[in-house]
């Protein structure tokens, strides 16, 4: 449903104060606003009705653009065809970094900071609570904590015990995910 009101539709001026149409050979009174071009949106004529709507049937504001054109301005409309900046500027971050360890040193009597590790998905940081395992983490102390657990709470080990065997399937899982972002890393 449009949010456009009635009035909206209606006259821009009242037709007392109306200059006559500016469409050739037109004596009605102009009290609808049309844009001259679309480089310049804000330079309007004043037609009438008849004409306003004859104009609005024949507008096309993207006549002569390619598709690439066309594409570029939709995605450039979603800003309002302002300019923006990149949020994640390389510099500012670098440089805000290097001030976080420069402070970790000073406050910590001269100890590097530690190495910083990316931020993890909640997918690994779950998988991490799991198996009640610190990032980051080698592949053998991974692989040393899961058989661990495995031998816990394997179903074979608690007979018929459905709580272990959930999590026996949620250890297996988080081992996984663990596993291959290891790998991946």
């Amino acid at each position: 449903m449009s949010n456009k009101k009635k009035k909206d539709y209606a006259p821009h001026i009242s037709p007392d104060q109306a200059t006559s149409c500016q469409a050739p050979g037109c004596h009605e009174a102009g009290v609808y606003k049309a844009p001259k071009s679309r480089n310049n949106l804000h330079d309007y004529r004043w037609l009438c009705l008849e004409h306003i709507r004859e104009h609005n049937q024949q507008w096309d504001f993207f006549a002569g653009f390619g598709r690439e054109q066309i594409e570029a301005f939709i995605r450039d409309a979603v800003y309002g065809h302002r300019p923006t900046w990149n949020r994640e500027n390389r510099m500012r971050r670098q440089q805000f970094e290097e001030l976080q360890d420069a402070l970790y040193e000073f406050l910590h009597a001269g100890t590097k900071a530690p190495k910083r590790t990316p931020p993890l998905s909640a997918k690994l940081r779950k998988a991490l609570v799991t198996l009640d395992i610190d990032y980051p983490c080698t592949t053998r102390q991974l692989k040393a904590k899961y058989r661990t657990l495995v031998k816990k709470h394997h179903p074979d080990v608690n007979k018929g015990d459905k709580q272990s065997e959930e999590k026996f399937k949620q250890i297996t899982t988080a081992y996984h995910a663990l596993l291959e972002h290891i790998k991946n890393a």
